[in-house]
């Protein structure tokens, strides 16, 4: 767990948030990028190819002496009678697939289900949750341009403080990837079908789903504070939960932040924290990069 972690803003919500001694944790319906929690699970294959694929696994067993997965499942004993009787009485697949295919639709109905449910519960939970996002790093040169408008705005250093419980020592990473959460595959479906060999429920819980965002957001380095309380009024699209003073460890002002808010938001911070540290970013000669100096 890191001791701290930065929030990028602009001026007046760094204003809001000295003022009130409060951070805004948002509704995903607040974020910028569409595809941010708001996914629902799909499969990655059609759904009604289930039965024919699963028919085609359950002949190759039935024909072949393959050694079964799990031979005390239900499907499996079934395979492995069909097998002994095709030795002798030769493999007549209509009668088997006039057996097995009222199965594989009873099952497909089950799988729609499944899915249907787990977006249910996405939904909700996404209705219901509120997130607060922090990064790692105080000195990216589009987040100050994207999230402290312009490089006008600052960054707070906060503390975790995992002694004192605070919902920062919590917080996760997220992880970029280069597709959303996907539903079980064709196989592992099938294979769960056939020989009861379950594929990992971890994948479909909201928590796998509410850290999880596309590779081209990877260069801010996000970790989050998932908040799941179920508050009551869900038209208010964020909730603001109080910080512990020392939290407020330093307060990065933007190259082209005026004088005025910088004095304004120092009298505010240090009424929280007079051990507050203030600095203010100067952009590097040499490079595209910003320096921090202490003011």
């Amino acid at each position: 767990m890191r001791d701290h972690f930065f929030k990028y803003t602009d001026i007046q919500t760094a204003g809001a948030i000295l003022g009130s001694q409060r951070l805004r944790y948002s509704s995903p319906l607040n974020f910028n990028d569409p595809f941010d929690i708001q996914n629902e699970l799909t499969p990655d294959f059609n759904l009604n190819d289930f039965p024919d694929a699963t028919m085609k696994v359950v002949e190759q067993y039935v024909k072949n002496d393959y050694p079964m997965p799990n031979a005390e499942d239900g499907f499996s004993k079934a395979i492995l009678i069909m097998r002994e009787k095709s030795k002798t009485q030769g493999y007549k697949k209509a009668e088997i697939e006039a057996i097995t295919y009222p199965l594989l639709g009873h099952l497909l109905g089950e799988v729609n289900f499944l899915i249907s449910q787990v977006n249910s519960h996405w939904h909700n939970s996404m209705r219901d949750s509120r997130v607060f996002c922090v990064t790692e790093n105080n000195d990216n040169l589009l987040m100050w341009a994207h999230y402290a408008k312009d490089h006008t705005g600052a960054v707070f250093q906060l503390a975790t403080l995992p002694e004192s419980d605070t919902p920062l020592s919590v917080a996760k990473k997220v992880k970029y990837k280069e597709k959303p959460v996907r539903f079980y595959s064709l196989d592992e479906l099938i294979k769960w079908t056939l020989f009861d060999i379950e594929p990992d429920p971890a994948r479909l819980q909201f928590s796998n789903h509410a850290y999880r965002k596309s590779k081209i957001w990877r260069y801010e380095e996000e970790w989050r504070v998932v908040d799941m309380c179920h508050y009551e009024n869900k038209n208010d699209l964020y909730v603001d939960h109080k910080f512990i003073p020392q939290q407020l460890q330093k307060i990065f002002f933007g190259c082209k932040a005026n004088s005025e808010d910088i004095s304004r938001l120092r009298g505010l911070a240090e009424n929280i924290n007079p051990q507050v540290e203030f600095y203010k970013a100067k952009k590097l000669k040499l490079e595209y990069a910003l320096g921090f100096e202490k003011i």
